[in-house]
């Protein structure tokens, strides 16, 4: 990815998210695997910054409450591929990152919290009801895919460049 083509969203995306990207449990993601080598702070980032992308195309009138649920949507904190629990992880990280995030940050809203617990859907049971769930759902199968297959290391510069700038904040 072309860093220079990206500043704008770099900049939009830190303005949104900077006191996220600060706070010490969130940088806690950078620990825990998500897909393979990606930690889950890089996929929540990769996730949350297309989101924003997408929401921008859309003209989505409520872009910052969107990105914010996108950008803490594995807030499980946890190595999922060692701890286990009575329920399987995909259907147990969305209410605990749900759990998680309202213990520290407060209370989500609607949108946000469903955005969160439906965003494995189809294999959850909270259905996406709202245009930012849909979203957040998309992008994330488009973003695990391309975890997998290593294409979201294209996001590095730019991932990069929003850890320095979001330092500043």
């Amino acid at each position: 990815m072309d860093i220079s083509k990206e500043s704008k969203f770099i900049d939009e995306f830190v303005a949104i998210t900077g006191d996220l990207l600060s706070d010490e449990l969130v940088k806690s993601m950078k620990s825990y695997r998500h897909h393979g080598d990606i930690t889950t702070h890089y996929h929540s980032v990769y996730v949350s910054y297309n989101v924003m992308k997408v929401c921008e195309k859309m003209s989505v009138e409520n872009t910052r409450e969107i990105v914010r649920a996108a950008l803490l949507h594995d807030f499980y904190l946890y190595e999922w591929y060692t701890e286990k629990h009575e329920e399987n992880h995909i259907y147990y990280h969305p209410k605990q990152s749900v759990k998680n995030i309202e213990e520290h940050f407060g209370k989500l809203t609607p949108v946000q919290k469903n955005m969160i617990l439906s965003h494995m859907f189809p294999t959850c049971v909270e259905l996406p009801k709202y245009r930012g769930s849909w979203i957040l759902t998309l992008t994330d199968k488009r973003c695990a895919t391309a975890d997998y297959i290593k294409l979201s290391e294209k996001f590095r510069p730019v991932y990069d460049e929003i850890e320095r700038r979001a330092s500043e904040c």
